[in-house]
């Protein structure tokens, strides 16, 4: 299973652990982790490393 972290920010700072899935709801990002518990940011991706199992976010 490949779990990431997400950054946000200039000086990306971590936002969520663990996120299995990253979706769209009424214009915002909806990072869901492994136990099910939701963050919504109104953002854009600005680069995923799937190596490196990273998302990294631009607030609008």
């Amino acid at each position: 299973m490949c779990l990431s972290t997400v950054y946000v920010g200039q000086e990306p700072q971590p936002i969520a652990k663990n996120v299995a899935s990253v979706t769209m709801r009424e214009g915002k990002l909806v990072l869901r982790d492994i136990m099910g518990v939701t963050t919504e940011v109104d953002a854009e991706i600005e680069s995923v490393d799937l190596m490196e199992n990273r998302i990294y976010l631009r607030r609008r």
